[in-house]
């Protein structure tokens, strides 16, 4: 949760959309930045999301036997290496210099966790403590 938290305040300041640069003080002018810039958060993360859940899972299977990432590989499935807040503002951007219009994101909502069932408790007496007991 933490990095999920550090990852938004780089996007809001230096990393996106430069938050830190703009020395304001009117209270009012800074709400309305905020909300501008809370909505333009949700636009690009929508878009990177939606870029990100299209990409392929991987091109492994396509490489011949005796390839060097075969013999390197691991299972473990591979970090994330743009952020969606990153892949988001590059798609838009790269849309609108290619003259493609603007993109619209969406957000596929995932179902609630369900409670997790709660364990039975073992019994964990040993036979001496329960021949006490009956005792």
């Amino acid at each position: 949760m933490r990095s999920w938290i550090e990852g938004g305040f780089k996007d809001t300041k230096r990393g996106g959309w430069g938050w830190h640069q703009t020395k304001m003080v009117d209270p009012a002018r800074a709400e309305r930045l905020w909300l501008a810039i809370a909505v333009a958060t949700l636009w690009a993360v929508s878009v990177g999301g939606e870029v990100d859940a299209n990409l392929p899972v991987s091109s492994f299977e396509a490489l011949p036997q005796t390839h060097v990432a075969r013999r390197t590989a691991t299972q473990r499935s591979r970090p994330r290496m743009l952020s969606c807040f990153a892949r988001g503002i590059i798609t838009i951007v790269g849309r609108l210099i290619r003259g493609d219009g603007l993109v619209v994101g969406r957000f596929v909502p995932e179902p609630w966790p369900t409670r997790p069932s709660v364990p039975k408790k073992k019994n964990t007496k040993s036979k001496a403590h329960v021949a006490q007991e009956a005792a």
